[in-house]
């Protein structure tokens, strides 16, 4: 388990926003929130439409991906990539909260 942690760090991933986004709101809603709030968070769509919105920007805005040359956006790429922002930054959500109640036994 230490050294899946200790990969994390020297990979870099954990320093993405998005996963930092999650890791960050993971914790938050352990320590601050009861289940049925946690449960109504994730069961609002509202919450979904903006985890989208905060993922587009983020693409659209620093993670820019080029067509062959350079010279246009990839418009397909990017939006997959977008989708795959949405999904790491939910899966640090989940995984960050299962993981400090799997430390708190």
């Amino acid at each position: 388990m230490i050294k899946g942690l200790i990969s994390l760090f020297t990979s870099g991933a954990i320093f993405s926003p998005m996963i930092l986004l999650g890791i960050v709101g993971g914790f938050f809603s352990v320590f601050r929130l009861t289940p049925q709030q946690i449960r109504t968070i994730l069961t609002d769509y509202h919450n979904y439409v903006i985890l989208a919105g905060v993922a587009l920007c983020y693409v659209f805005c620093f993670r820019k991906i080029y067509k062959d040359g350079g010279e246009s956006l990839d418009y397909v790429a990017m939006i997959l990539k977008t989708i795959a922002e949405i999904i790491k930054c939910l899966m640090a959500y989940v995984l960050s909260m299962s993981f400090v109640i799997l430390l708190g036994f």
